[in-house]
């Protein structure tokens, strides 16, 4: 368990989109495991993870929450180790997807995930807009905060 606790997610209302970072405490060769393996990837983000043709670059595959949304995604690109991004939409892939990138680095002898959520096609004003982001914003600080555990886990199971 970590000692401190993460700060939650932002939002950034014009540049319409979610940021955050986190500190984990394990090796990033861990980390990267737990985004990029779809087991590890479905216990932190959804509950399925799935990748037919493997996580590498052009795949596409789906997210998906039980009851809940499924949403396609494609890889866009993988630098081992480094960094994750793939698009996603509900439903299909279209238009309408949002691009996700996370950067990883060690800092102070832990990992850190950036994460970076943008391209969101919202609609309304400046105050509907606002809470379409701060909901993203807060799922999230949860997926984010599952992914800390895990990994955590993992690594102080491989000790």
């Amino acid at each position: 368990m970590p000692e401190f606790e993460n700060p939650p997610a932002t939002v950034d209302v014009p540049g319409v989109r979610v940021t955050r970072i986190v500190a984990v405490d394990a090796d990033r060769g861990t980390v990267w495991r737990c985004l990029t393996e779809p087991e590890l990837l479905a216990r932190w983000l959804g509950d399925i993870a799935a990748f037919p043709d493997g996580v590498v670059a052009g795949a596409t595959g789906r997210f998906a929450w039980t009851g809940e949304v499924v949403l396609a995604a494609r890889i866009r690109e993988l630098e081992p180790g480094s960094r994750f991004v793939f698009d996603w939409a509900e439903g299909i892939l279209s238009d309408k997807a949002s691009t996700v990138e996370m950067t990883l680095r060690d800092v102070d002898g832990q990992t850190q995930v950036h994460l970076v959520e943008s391209g969101f096609p919202l609609e309304g004003d400046d105050a509907s807009k606002r809470e379409s982001l701060r909901a993203l914003a807060a799922g999230w600080t949860v997926e984010l905060d599952e992914l800390v555990d895990l990994a955590e886990h993992l690594e102080s199971a491989s000790s």
